[in-house]
């Protein structure tokens, strides 16, 4: 990863999406930019007398992105461009990284009016959707480098992108790589007794585990699989994944955007939500 894009929206937080865009440039030796989007409906009834509202926004974001820079240690100052623009900020910022061929985009947490997110959802969600390279949603303080990572998987292309670029931001963390199957879709099925049905759920993690090693050969180098605690759970997804942050203390979640039938068990409906609106890490999701 050699281009970094931070989407600074200036809001309370935005000093940790910086430390943490700066951080992992110094590391990787990457230029970053950082990126603040003037909503264009802010500015949609401009008077034409005096100094323009457009204007005076960029003027101020210009000079509040300094401001983030100026806090970075001296270390982690250079190699950063700053970027004010006009726009969606989804759409712009979406954009802007095709344009600089960014190999990463981290954002922070979005804080919308319950009601605003319901119907329209976050900023970060959407870029989600516009984004083709991995996003870093930062939630967290504090510059260090990843120590515990937790990455869920489905075997599918997206997942295994997802965990690629987890290890290049996180060469050095313990890894627990968990693949969650959820037993009402096999029990429904069946009317044995307990004996049976525990058969089964053994013989079917039996099959996971070797599917999991199977797939790990494909696209891990073997030094990264000698890192990688496999974990084979059954229950509901999210809370499944959750637990293992809890347990591991991890400091990121990396996630696929889609399941092997285009659309991820992970990240949709309230389930996404659940994940980004209120993340118990930081959490990077690929395609």
């Amino acid at each position: 990863m050699k281009i970094l894009l931070a989407a600074v929206d200036l809001q309370a937080g935005s000093e940790r999406v910086v430390e943490r865009a700066a951080q992992l440039a110094a590391r990787l030796h990457a230029r970053l930019h950082l990126v603040h989007v003037i909503d264009e409906a802010m500015v949609l009834y401009e008077p034409m007398v005096e100094i323009s509202v457009r204007r005076r926004l960029q003027q101020g974001a210009t000079q509040a992105l300094q401001q983030l820079v100026n806090g970075l240690p001296v270390a982690f100052r250079a190699n950063i461009e700053r970027h004010v623009l006009l726009g969606k900020p989804s759409q712009t910022l979406a954009r802007k990284a095709t344009e600089l061929q960014a190999d990463l985009v981290l954002a922070g947490r979005q804080h919308q009016e319950p009601v605003q997110e319901l119907f329209l959802g976050t900023t970060v969600e959407r870029l989600l959707r516009h984004c083709t390279m991995p996003v870093l949603v930062v939630t967290q303080s504090g510059g260090g480098p990843y120590r515990q990572l937790v990455a869920a998987t489905d075997f599918s292309r997206s997942s295994h992108h997802a965990l690629r670029a987890g290890l290049t931001l996180a060469p050095d963390a313990a890894i627990s790589l968990v693949h969650v199957f959820e037993p009402p879709l096999l029990l429904g099925l069946l009317r044995h007794d307990a004996l049976h049905t525990d058969s089964l759920m053994s013989h079917q993690k039996v099959r996971i585990e070797r599917e999991v090693r199977e797939e790990m050969a494909h696209f891990l180098a073997a030094e990264d699989q000698d890192r990688i605690d496999t974990r084979i759970l059954s229950g509901a997804v999210k809370q499944s994944i959750a637990s293992v942050v809890e347990e591991t203390g991890a400091q990121l979640l990396v996630l696929g955007y889609h399941g092997r039938q285009g659309i991820s068990r992970l990240l949709v409906g309230n389930l996404a939500m659940s994940f980004l609106s209120a993340p118990p890490c930081d959490v990077l999701v690929a395609r």
